[in-house]
């Protein structure tokens, strides 16, 4: 007998399941052959129960399952349970749950206790689908016969021998169970269940459909209970707000620099602060959670928990008072931090987390950019649950407006949409009872009492077997995606080594060799009469000690400029959305902190944005015009760590400031001199295309497509503007340069003679 009582809603639930599976079972009594047990089955034996996460869907389906099991109840099955969890971490948690509220239930060991004759009405062994399904045989143990127990496929035949029916619990597994042939075979085949309950908070009609297709289910029962029944009854709470930063509009030169990861964990623990505060004016002895959702990896590979600790330290957070656990790193167990009041914050990664329950949590914060409403039901149950301590308070309504919500803040305001459709998907379930099926009806055939299904009220005079929908199985997973486009299978190439080739800085120095013999074809082309010998081209005057000096005087640091130095805040809109009712909405101005790691890459970017200037060098002497400009000029005696910190939020707002006044000194510090002498000849092919104005009068055969089109352009030049063209090649002693405003030297394709 179950040690806790239910709810109303509960009980109703509890109470219109045993119905429904009670008059299935009346009507098996009266008939033997397997053929009527499966249309029995297939029409009043498989029940679906949707309740919002914390409505008490483990007490419901635990309740259905004890008192259906108990033999003082003529139409109670002796029965069996299987109960399946979506996920192996799970299974231990449903086993301790059900050992400590279902006397009438006994947990059975799947390993070791496969044995017929020692079974009970009310034995459940509680397992996953990949326990028992698995496509690798060598990890399917519990389908091989041992010493001392029977492969499963010999179990469940001998239960039935002996008088036992098969039940099937099912939490959350309807998402997974039609993706797995190997599942499917074995629900159908091999357990081929008289009773099935479905457990979700997550109800969706497409998988529901899948699912009665694949088990061969002619009815499924509803039972849904509605969020307001368990808020009624104090076991949820009334709402969950979602908080969301809008960031200024992009021309706003600090909106990408602005943590808003560091802004939602701050606001976070400031809602876990007023809490504690709250509960401790109502003098309940209770330590609220936060809990803190993150990616395992951060970027770059960075550790995710370790950024996200050392966060939470910085906001003041207790070190002691921090737990976590992510699929690569369990260091705590999710069941003992839900209980320890010492932890205060848990750090989760998602996909561990599933289905964790945390009665104390109030506040999560989520660090993860994601838009499914899956992961918005998975967010909103985190909260959602009343601790038993306030379930009185919440009865009454006498709790403060503060402990009578959950709290969400979102990094990444696109998540909202996400848990919105999740409180729509939540909103959408309202509570409403399954009526029995009728279309089973016992007949006796031939001296023979079996069950006929029967259609639109007519029955067979002939015996009409029940045939079960049609599943077609499906391979998943196994092949090679052989669709893919043919470029995504070709070998990779080298950005660098492939398409940029090597060259030399100092190409002046390069000597042409006095003589070279002809290639077999080819001939001279004299360079043509009237086309210079020199031409002028420009470097930087290499060997200039004070460029860097010049560029920091020349950086305008005016007053805005200075300013924006000692910036630590910038203000963006933080939006809260009540997700159940989402006509509440409240839009605000606060001050958000910026991001000391975005600004220190951006500022690295632009010290070594120019090749040509030792970027210690200059982040040298700009910190010192800046410590004279902030303490010297303007008094503010600022620490050598403060002045490091406006150089590298000026670098970061203001990139254009060091780019400005390097083009500025360019113009000075550049040259211009004489090249070498053009070649007298080149050589190339006897056939190649002739050019009257071109410096040799050839088209020269490296010029691409559109280089080409450009010098027949030239040669057709009817108004007499072009007097010669010359083709000029890069970095050779002959080549003419131009500096550009960033350092670097640009060769033009083509030299023009005009009239």
């Amino acid at each position: 007998m179950s040690i806790i009582s239910p709810k109303g809603y509960q009980e109703d639930a509890v109470d219109n399941a045993l119905e429904i599976f009670r008059y299935a079972e009346s009507q098996m009594k009266q008939t033997g052959d397997d053929q009527s047990r499966r249309a029995i089955s297939a029409h009043n034996g498989l029940v679906l129960l949707e309740a919002p996460t914390g409505a008490g869907k483990t007490l419901m389906a635990g309740l259905i399952a004890e008192t259906f099991s108990r033999n003082n109840h003529h139409h109670n099955a002796n029965i069996v349970w299987f109960w399946f969890t979506p996920f192996v971490n799970l299974v231990e948690q449903a086993k301790r749950a059900l050992r400590k509220d279902f006397a009438g239930l006994k947990i059975s060991d799947l390993s070791t206790e496969r044995v017929a004759y020692k079974a009970n009405s009310g034995d459940v062994f509680v397992t996953t689908w990949a326990s028992v399904a698995a496509r690798n045989a060598d990890t399917r143990i519990l389908r091989k016969t041992g010493d001392l127990s029977l492969s499963l496929d010999e179990f469940i035949p001998e239960l039935r021998d002996s008088g036992f029916r098969i039940g099937v619990v099912i939490d959350e597994a309807h998402h997974t169970f039609t993706k797995d042939n190997e599942a499917v075979k074995f629900y159908r085949d091999i357990l081929s269940p008289e009773y099935t309950l479905l457990i979700t908070a997550t109800p969706d009609d497409s998988d529901v459909d899948k699912f009665k297709k694949a088990a061969g289910i002619e009815v499924i029962h509803k039972i849904q209970v509605s969020r307001e029944s368990a808020v009624d009854e104090g076991l949820i709470k009334e709402a969950v707000k979602s908080i969301a930063y809008l960031l200024p509009d992009t021309t706003d030169k600090g909106q990408a620099i602005i943590d808003i990861e560091l802004t939602a964990l701050k606001d976070g623990w400031e809602t876990q602060l007023r809490i504690k505060k709250e509960l401790a004016n109502l003098e309940i002895r209770l330590t609220p959670l936060m809990l803190v959702q993150i990616d395992s990896k951060g970027k770059a590979g960075e550790d995710a928990v370790e950024k996200t600790k050392e966060r939470l330290i910085e906001l003041g957070v207790p070190e002691e008072a921090i737990a976590w656990y992510t699929a690569d790193d369990p260091n705590d167990d999710l069941s003992v931090v839900a209980r320890d009041e010492s932890k205060e914050v848990l750090i989760f990664k998602v996909a561990a987390a599933l289905g964790f329950d945390a009665p104390r949590a109030f506040t999560l914060v989520s660090l993860r950019s994601t838009k499914s409403i899956d992961f918005g039901i998975q967010v909103v149950g985190r909260i959602l649950r009343v601790h038993p301590h306030l379930q009185a308070y919440a009865v009454t309504r006498s709790l403060p407006e503060m402990l009578r919500f959950g709290y969400v803040y979102l990094a990444d305001i696109e998540a909202q949409g996400g848990l919105i459709g999740a409180a729509d998907k939540i909103n959408a379930i309202q509570t409403q009872m399954s009526a029995i099926s009728p279309n089973t009806i016992i007949v006796k055939v031939a001296g023979q009492t079996e069950v006929q299904v029967s259609h639109n009220g007519e029955l067979s005079l002939l015996s009409n077997p029940y045939i079960p929908p049609a599943w077609k199985e499906t391979q998943l997973g196994d092949k090679e995606n052989t669709s893919a486009p043919a470029e995504f299978k070709q070998e990779s190439v080298s950005l660098f080594e492939d398409f940029i080739l090597p060259s030399s800085s100092k190409t002046e120095d390069i000597k042409q060799p006095s003589y070279r013999p002809l290639i077999m074809g080819n001939r001279n082309y004299p360079l043509q009469q009237g086309i210079p010998l020199r031409f002028k081209s420009e470097r930087i005057m290499l060997g200039t000690e004070d460029m860097v000096k010049q560029i920091v005087v020349m950086a305008k640091l005016d007053d805005a400029v200075l300013n924006s130095g000692l910036r630590k805040y910038k203000e963006v809109t933080r939006q809260t959305i009540s997700i159940f009712n989402q006509s509440e909405k409240l839009v605000e101005t606060i001050q958000a902190r910026l991001s000391a790691n975005e600004v220190s890459q951006r500022a690295h970017r632009v010290l070594f944005e120019a090749e040509f200037i030792d970027p210690r060098e200059l982040n040298e002497e700009l910190f010192e015009r800046l410590k004279s400009e902030y303490n010297k000029h303007r008094g503010l005696g600022l620490s050598e760590d403060e002045v490091e910190n406006a150089l590298q939020m000026i670098l970061a707002l203001y990139p254009k400031l060091i780019r400005n006044a390097t083009n500025s000194c360019m113009a000075q510090l550049k040259e211009v001199y004489d090249t070498a002498e053009l070649p007298i000849e080149v050589e190339a092919s006897s056939s190649i295309e002739r050019a009257r104005l071109g410096s040799y009068g050839i088209v020269p055969s490296d010029l691409n497509e559109t280089e080409r089109k450009f010098a027949r352009l030239l040669e057709v030049d009817t108004g007499n503007t072009v007097k010669w063209w010359h083709r000029n090649e890069d970095r050779k002693p002959h080549s003419v340069g131009i500096v550009l405003p960033n350092g670097h030297r640009y060769f033009p394709d083509f030299l023009i003679g005009v009239n």
